[in-house]
């Protein structure tokens, strides 16, 4: 295959002379918001995302490929939002329409070695149609029903994984409010779109997932309460006794909070039920903390610790490796999508400062380690990548250093670029496979209105 190249200084250029033109340029799309249509009014959105990334010794199929890639990324997002108040209502029916195009060049990848959903290419499809009513005639009660993306705080636990070219999670679901003075509650059924790169995205994963998220109000800090079952009926997940069912149930609290010049939270999630014919117990965890400074630039410092469970006996009818729930995974260990929070230790240190208005620079360092030895190096994708039957080679997976740079250049227009470098550590070293270190880079435009 021909690679094609392109420069991702060109990127850097376009956004100068973007910065140089303020926002007048963009008030073009003006007379495409509150269109007066009928009992209500009509809003056209979109979203244009470019992304040249550059892969070392692996890509987004697993570590140790050998090779280098290259690949310029298109992400075409177009909305439609019609909203109108019933009965003269102050709360607002809204349904919403979203078609989305993603595309990719110049990689040595292509749709054919990816067996089901390709991340990189998903030729013109729905991505969001859906429902909403929020307090329904005045009362607490309101629902969201159709296609959708969910999210909540974080995204640690429900992300929609929007990195991604084509997106992490598509969700055909139901949404039912309830919104008091003291409390949000969503109750939630829903199932995961399987998103194909060539045909209409009409098909779903085997299991069904029922969630109940509470956001508590009025409190000193932020406080959610969330339960996530995922069931599969099918009989055919395959656990260390054999093959059967899946029951996981996920309970556990968000906090986020800050104080002077403090800032602090965390999630605690359990996890119990069966896979296959296996007892499920599993537990992950996170917590965090930072100061920023009362100066110029708003320097600011953290740490964070990120655990999940890994199974300690692979022959025991007992699965304690915790499987992540539904979460982001690209900006919480690590920007080079090495891991998932499975069988995970990450220790992650941070700093971050804004020397200009719009612009932030960070740097995170990731030490990655395995919690169980005798459980596997589990992949973004949730594939486990590599294993030491044996349970011989050390936990510690690598480092990760990554280099950010986040520039808002206007109201529309946003530049981001990076750097990241893997140093492989003991366990890498000693599995089979590629021992080297590995390296990405990327280069993104967005705009948006």
């Amino acid at each position: 295959m021909t690679r094609r190249t392109w420069a991702p200084p060109a990127a850097v250029l376009l956004a100068a002379a973007l910065a140089s033109a303020g926002d007048a340029v963009d008030e073009w799309f003006a007379p495409l918001k509150n269109i007066p249509l009928g009992p209500g009014r009509l809003s056209l959105d979109l979203s244009v995302r470019s992304r040249w990334e550059h892969y070392g010794i692996y890509d987004v199929r697993g570590y140790g490929t050998d090779e280098a890639d290259e690949l310029l990324l298109l992400r075409t997002q177009i909305g439609l939002e019609y909203l109108l108040h019933p009965y003269g209502e102050p709360s607002a029916a809204r349904l919403y329409l979203q078609l989305q195009d993603a595309r990719h060049w110049c990689s040595d990848l292509e749709p054919d070695d990816f067996p089901q959903t390709c991340p990189y290419f998903d030729q013109a499809d729905v991505r969001q149609a859906f429902v909403e009513y929020r307090r329904i005639g005045g009362t607490p009660l309101g629902f969201k029903v159709g296609r959708q993306s969910i999210s909540y705080a974080d995204n640690r636990v429900f992300g929609p994984g929007d990195w991604g070219n084509v997106g992490r999670y598509w969700w055909d679901a139901a949404k039912l409010y309830l919104e008091t003075e003291a409390l949000q509650l969503d109750l939630i059924y829903g199932r995961r779109v399987i998103c194909e790169p060539l045909r209409c995205d009409d098909r779903h994963y085997d299991f069904d997932v029922l969630a109940a998220y509470a956001q508590f109000k009025h409190l000193p800090v932020r406080l959610d309460a969330f339960y996530v079952l995922r069931y599969d009926d099918h009989g055919g997940v395959r656990g260390e006794s054999g093959t059967g069912d899946q029951r996981t149930h996920s309970f556990g609290l968000y906090l986020d909070a800050a104080r002077g010049g403090w800032d602090y939270g965390g999630t605690v999630v359990g996890q119990l039920g069966c896979f296959g014919r296996d007892d499920l117990c599993a537990f992950g965890g996170n917590a965090r903390l930072g100061y920023t400074f009362d100066a110029p630039w708003k320097p600011r410092i953290g740490a964070e610790f990120t655990y999940a469970s890994g199974d300690g006996d692979p022959e025991d009818g007992r699965r304690e490796t915790f499987d992540g729930v539904f979460g982001a995974i690209d900006s919480l260990y690590g920007r080079m999508n090495l891991f998932a929070w499975m069988n995970l230790e990450d220790y992650q240190l941070s700093a971050s400062v804004q020397p200009a208005k719009g612009l932030k620079l960070s740097a995170d360092f990731h030490m990655s380690r395995r919690a169980s030895d005798n459980d596997a190096w589990y992949w973004c994708s949730g594939r486990p990548m590599r294993l030491d039957a044996a349970g011989e080679a050390a936990r510690t997976l690598g480092a990760e250093i990554d280099l950010l740079a986040k520039w808002t250049i206007s109201a529309h227009w946003e530049l981001f670029v990076g750097y990241a470098h893997f140093f492989a550590g003991p366990f890498v070293r000693g599995t089979a496979g590629s021992h080297d270190d590995a390296d990405w880079a990327f280069v993104q435009l967005t705009f948006h209105f």
